[in-house]
């Protein structure tokens, strides 16, 4: 929950350009790319991404990226699976089989 009003805070003192420059970001693309897409210089793309660094206190796009995706979370097994719930078959030559 934290992580989330977090989050709510960084994204909030970005400027609506910035916002749309670490959508960018988040899809994997240059500074190159993002002016382009953008129509601005790549100057100003590195700017921009330079802000977003600074106001989400990291050092580099791995650690922006891993700040903004969504960590999956893992599914819970409904019924723990144990031994005890496999069938038990007794074998012709006094072995058991497992199914």
């Amino acid at each position: 929950m934290l992580q989330r009003e977090g989050k709510r805070k960084r994204l909030s003192r970005a400027t609506p350009r910035e916002r749309e420059v670490l959508q960018l970001v988040l899809q994997g693309y240059t500074n190159r790319d993002i002016a382009e897409q953008l129509g601005i210089s790549d100057y100003t793309a590195r700017d921009h991404v330079s802000a977003l660094l600074r106001k989400n206190e990291v050092r580099n796009r791995a650690q922006l990226v891993a700040l903004h995706v969504p960590v999956p979370r893992k599914k819970k097994t409904e019924v723990p699976l144990h031994l005890t719930d496999c069938l038990i078959e007794a074998d012709g030559d006094n072995g058991a089989v497992l199914n």
